[in-house]
């Protein structure tokens, strides 16, 4: 029952994502920015990561989205200036097209998957894959291999459990003081 709540929460976050995008009123976009926050919340949640789950609903709900919706309110944007305004972005459509196939190319690029079930797809990316390794001369690198190491005789190797406050604590005032 978790996994489909996780799955119709990730559904409503991408829903929400889409609307806060195409939303043509400048405060219904930002109540949408809430729903989103709200849902990529919930969504930390329930995957366990429930600090930074609870931190998002602080800082981006309780400070930025608030912040975002005054300012919008306070100047008093009209909508049929935002749909005169409108037209002239469709212009610029085919940039708009391969700058977003440049972004998809570059994060498959730096994250190789594929999809295991899916012939086509994976095909597809596969051939991305290779299309990679030929123009940058590189070699096809399998990075599928962890290998995870564990030393008794290194003090720091032993585990402790923690909470996640308490990790969150241990790393930012040990390694990342500097």
């Amino acid at each position: 029952m978790k996994h489909y709540l996780i799955d119709i929460i990730a559904f409503t976050t991408i829903l929400s994502n889409i609307l806060v995008i195409t939303s043509k009123n400048p405060v219904i976009s930002v109540i949408f920015l809430i729903s989103l926050f709200i849902n990529a919340a919930c969504y930390l949640i329930l995957i366990g990561v429930g600090f930074i789950g609870i931190s998002y609903i602080i800082v981006y709900i309780g400070a930025i989205a608030v912040l975002f919706l005054f300012v919008i309110m306070m100047i008093n944007i009209k909508t049929t200036d935002i749909l005169e305004t409108g037209s002239q972005y469709t212009k610029t459509l085919p940039l708009a097209l391969s700058v977003g196939f440049l972004f998809i190319y570059e994060i498959y690029k730096i994250i190789p998957f594929s999809f295991n079930n899916i012939s086509d797809i994976s095909l597809i990316l596969d051939t991305f894959y290779n299309f990679n390794g030929l123009i940058l001369n590189s070699e096809l690198i399998n990075t599928n291999n962890v290998y995870v190491v564990f030393s008794p005789i290194i003090p720091d190797t032993n585990f402790v459990i923690l909470s996640q406050i308490e990790t969150i604590g241990q790393v930012l005032y040990t390694s990342g003081a500097f």
